[in-house]
């Protein structure tokens, strides 16, 4: 479950912006299938900065879009983790509460073996067949990446939306579809769909050839809610992680808890 939390984390270190309230039409209550082949034209190389803003802008307005407003979400997914050491096909119930907290349960043959709880100022799990848990705060993640890692880093991750916001951070438009952005020692490349949803996310830190590729291959519209459909997490380290998350069920604004106790015999653990 560490493993899954640092996973998750990383995989979403960069999101900071917020979600879009804007409202958009119905859409096809089906799966849109978005691994199509992209055709990607380069960015003029002459290209000035007002009118890369102004593409920026445009795909961001396009963007965020997309996503209607919501209270709660209720997500029954099936999980593929994958790495050197072992194979696991959990389920997950995913609860999110827009803004303010995620509790993820991982079920194995319907009986609940982890959990993870995240709030802006806090990040926890406990797993059961090891009797252990974490309780604490994202600084872990953030001293190991050497960036900053936020609860919005995870929540937008699940959600599908770009990890920075496409209206606040100084991106460059390389291709048609493609935007880059360097903060720090990482560079961050965004491939965009025919809708300027996400198709792909890479992140490579500077010298290194580690590498995080994150992949929307679907999306679907669920009670007027656009999600993905699936997510597909590639951690290139040396310890290689897969992660593939299908999004099975999909409840908007539920009424559900969020009931979090860590088992009084756990026993803490550093990170």
């Amino acid at each position: 479950m560490k493993q899954f939390l640092i996973i998750l984390s990383i995989a979403a270190f960069a999101v900071s912006c917020k979600s879009s309230k804007k409202n958009t039409p119905a859409l096809e209550n089906q799966a849109e299938n978005t691994a199509e082949k992209i055709i990607a034209t380069p960015a003029p190389e002459n290209t000035s900065k007002k009118e890369n803003k102004r593409a920026v802008q445009e795909m961001a307005l396009a963007h965020y879009g997309l996503f209607n407003d919501f209270n709660t979400l209720s997500i029954n997914a099936d999980v593929d983790y994958k790495d050197k050491n072992m194979s696991q096909s959990p389920r997950a119930d995913i609860r999110i509460e827009k803004n303010k907290q995620i509790l993820i349960a991982i079920k194995m043959y319907g009986i609940t073996g982890a959990k993870v709880y995240l709030t802006p100022e806090r990040a926890s799990f406990y797993e059961i067949v090891n009797g252990t848990h974490y309780d604490g705060d994202f600084q872990f993640i953030s001293k190991f990446l050497g960036t900053d890692v936020t609860y919005e880093n995870v929540e937008n991750m699940l959600l599908g939306k770009a990890f920075y916001n496409l209206n606040t951070y100084d991106y460059s438009q390389t291709k048609s579809n493609e935007l880059e952005l360097k903060l720090n020692q990482f560079l961050m490349r965004l491939v965009l769909g025919s809708k300027n949803q996400i198709s792909s996310t890479e992140v490579q830190q500077n010298k290194s050839a580690d590498k995080l590729v994150i992949q929307y291959p679907s999306y679907q519209s669920s009670e007027n809610i656009y999600l993905p459909k699936e997510i597909k997490i590639h951690a290139m380290r040396k310890d290689d992680v897969q992660i593939t998350i299908d999004y099975k069920k999909v409840s908007v604004n539920p009424s559900i808890d969020f009931k979090y106790k860590i088992p009084s015999n756990s026993k803490a653990i550093k990170i």
